[in-house]
């Protein structure tokens, strides 16, 4: 697989060259001569299913390929197990929407160790991971990686 490279979201440039909406983003990466583009869901996955399959669409077209970067505030290391499991139902959110979205990766950010050790941290963080993943094969969403 060769690789490829692209912008995690846009800057400043994106308004400068005339671009107004996320489904110009596939034309964007383009006229930058670039192949793939990671959609920021930083503070939530607040995306639309329609506009998802436009934005698919319009990717395809261009031979673009889309990821999707996970919430910030996943804590897959957390002390507290409802955090963690809130964690594995973000991870879910992000899996649904790169997959309507016509890509298959998503950019997961597990935490920090608080006041905890790495070593328990990991630990913790490698449980949640297991709990994601037996989520995303349950819901037919195991080529999301």
């Amino acid at each position: 697989m060769a690789a490829i490279f692209g912008p995690a979201g846009t800057s400043d440039s994106f308004a400068k060259l005339g671009y107004k909406n996320r489904l110009d983003v596939p034309e964007y990466v383009v006229r930058m001569g670039l192949d793939c583009f990671e959609y920021q869901c930083g503070r939530g996955v607040n995306i639309g299913e329609k506009k998802d399959k436009l934005l698919s669409e319009k990717a395809k077209e261009k031979g673009i390929s889309l990821s999707l970067h996970a919430p910030y505030y996943i804590s897959m290391s957390s002390v507290e197990e409802e955090k963690r499991i809130k964690s594995v139902d973000y991870i879910l959110q992000s899996a649904r929407a790169v997959n309507a979205m016509g890509g298959n990766r998503i950019v997961v950010h597990t935490g920090s160790c608080s006041k905890i050790s790495r070593e328990y941290a990991l630990e913790l963080a490698i449980d949640t991971m297991k709990l994601a993943i037996n989520a995303l094969d349950a819901e037919g969403l195991s080529n999301v990686r």
